[in-house]
């Protein structure tokens, strides 16, 4: 069993995912699950294994865990990414920083899915917020009008196989579903990508008002197109790596 002690430091990023407690268990059944991103504060023992989290905002609004809420943990060190489920058991304050308390359900794992891993970068694409008749049209069938050209110009900031952060001036509501065109140049080539992300969130860029950093995940992507996206990050961090350590190779 992996001691969380050995893996898990306070300040390490922790993606949160899960329902809200405060629905019925039939529309929590139906409902998305909902996705944060925070800090770990704090791993204690008060007699038992717990993580003090920093409660995540979303649009600069403080969102409360809900006491008892059992959330999925995505835990980003310096020996990987590791997962578990823990329930929230208190909530507290240290000064003005708020805290959920959570206790560990399972045991702590290396998480294996690719697509979690991102990728930090500055890439231009080309956006635009899908019509109302072809976001019904996306969900159902896969499709939209490829007619309309994307032309909000906006900028990813990191990329993963399940979804992008990204800069623009463009307003993008949340849950909305909007259109990505950008292009990835690796292996001697460029591929240029049309996909649709949800957006998840948008936060006023601190130093920028004027833009939005968004919080969006792909959509009925195509498998093909997400494992090309993995390999590029897979690539360009150990050609990252290569430069760093002087060795001056290639891919």
């Amino acid at each position: 069993m992996i001691d969380i002690y050995d893996i898990v430091r306070p300040g390490d990023r922790v993606d949160i995912e899960g329902v809200p407690l405060s629905m019925s268990k039939e529309a929590q059944q139906e409902e998305e699950k909902k996705y944060y991103i925070t800090k770990v504060y704090d791993v204690t023992d008060e007699g038992e294994e717990l993580v003090e989290v920093i409660m995540p905002t979303e649009k600069t609004k403080m969102i409360v865990l809900s006491v008892d809420a059992l959330y999925d943990l995505y835990f980003y060190c310096g020996k990987g990414i590791y997962t578990c489920s823990a329930r929230v058991i208190d909530r507290r304050n240290d000064g003005n920083v708020a805290i959920a308390v959570m206790r560990p359900e399972t045991d702590l794992s290396r998480h294996q899915r690719r697509e979690y891993y991102r990728y930090s970068c500055i890439l231009s694409m080309q956006t635009r917020m899908l019509h109302d008749y072809e976001e019904v049209s996306y969900l159902s069938q896969s499709r939209y009008d490829e007619s309309i050209e994307p032309k909000d110009k906006s900028t990813i900031v990191d990329i993963s196989g399940g979804g992008m952060r990204f800069v623009s001036q463009a307003t993008y509501p949340t849950d909305h579903l909007v259109n990505c065109r950008f292009s990835l140049q690796f292996r001697g080539r460029v591929s240029r990508y049309d996909c649709v992300v949800r957006i998840l969130s948008g936060d006023v860029v601190a130093n920028n008002k004027d833009q939005t950093e968004y919080r969006g995940q792909f959509v009925h992507i195509d498998g093909g197109a997400r494992e090309e996206i993995i390999r590029y990050i897979f690539e360009e961090e150990r050609r990252v790596r290569a430069r760093q350590s002087g060795s001056g190779m290639g891919i």
